[in-house]
C-alpha cells in the first residue's frame, strides 16, 4: 500500500498542544504486546505519525513567535524535544541563498529558533505531508520517513522580508515497544522521531516559486 497524503498546516499561533490528547501511542493492551498488523500500520500508525507532524509544527510555530511569551516558547521547546529519539540532529539551511546545511541537536536547534535576530519570524507548512510505509528493523521497532515542506520568512520592525526560503525536510520516523513514563508506566507501541535531514531549498534567487 502507498504512503498516506495528508493536508498542510496553516501558520496559526496557538496554544501549547495538550500532550493529554495524544501521545503518539495505542491504548495499553492488557498481558503481552502484540505486534502491529499490516492493517494497523497502513491505518492507525501513519495516522499517529501525522498528528505527531501537526504537534511538531505547532510547537516550531510557537517557539519561533516573537508575540509567545516566554515561558510558553521554552515549554514548547521541552515538548518539542520529547518527540525524539536522544541523539537525534536537524539539518537546516544556511547562508544567504540557502546554499549550505548544517546540522544541529535537536535541543540546539529549537533554542537557536527561538533566539533568531529577525525582529519577526513566520514560519508556515503548505503543501501535504507524505507518510511512508512502515517496515519492521532488525531490532523489532518499525520505521518509516515522513516528508513535509515549511516556509520560513525573516521579518524587520515593519514587516518587510529580510530572508527568506522553503524548505522540503525528510523526518526518520520510528515505532518502537517503549516504556511509557508519561501516562500509563508500561510499554507501549510509541512513535519517536529521529534525524531530520534538508532535501530542498529554494530562495527567491532560485526561484522561490
Amino acid at each position: 500500500m502507498g504512503g498516506l497524503l495528508v493536508g498542510g498546516l496553516a501558520h496559526a499561533q496557538q496554544p501549547l498542544p495538550n500532550r493529554n490528547v495524544n501521545n503518539g501511542s495505542v491504548p495499553a493492551y492488557e498481558g503481552e504486546i502484540k505486534e502491529p498488523t499490516r492493517e494497523e500500520l497502513d491505518g492507525e500508525f501513519k495516522k499517529r505519525t501525522e498528528q505527531q507532524i501537526l504537534r511538531l509544527q505547532e510547537y516550531i510555530q510557537i517557539i519561533s513567535d516573537k508575540k509567545q511569551s516566554d515561558e510558553n516558547r521554552d515549554k514548547a521547546i521541552k515538548e518539542a524535544i520529547k518527540l525524539f529519539q536522544p541523539g537525534s540532529v536537524v539539518q537546516v539551511s544556511s547562508g544567504k541563498k540557502g546554499s549550505s546545511v548544517i546540522s544541529r541537536t535537536v535541543g540546539d536547534y529549537f533554542r537557536r529558533l527561538k533566539a533568531l535576530q529577525y525582529p519577526q519570524v513566520e514560519i508556515t507548512f503548505y503543501d501535504a505531508t507524505y507518510v511512508g510505509d512502515y517496515r519492521k528493523g532488525a531490532d523489532g521497532g518499525y520505521y518509516t520517513t515522513a516528508t513535509f515542506s515549511q516556509e520560513f520568512k525573516g521579518k524587520d520592525e515593519k514587516g518587510n522580508i529580510m530572508y527568506q526560503d522553503k524548505t522540503t525536510k525528510d523526518v526518520d520516523v520510528s515505532l518502537q515497544n517503549l516504556m511509557d513514563e508519561d501516562f500509563y508506566k508500561q510499554n507501549r507501541w510509541i512513535i519517536k522521531f529521529g534525524n531530520i535531514k534538508v532535501t530542498e531549498t529554494k530562495t527567491p534567487g532560485k526561484p522561490i516559486n
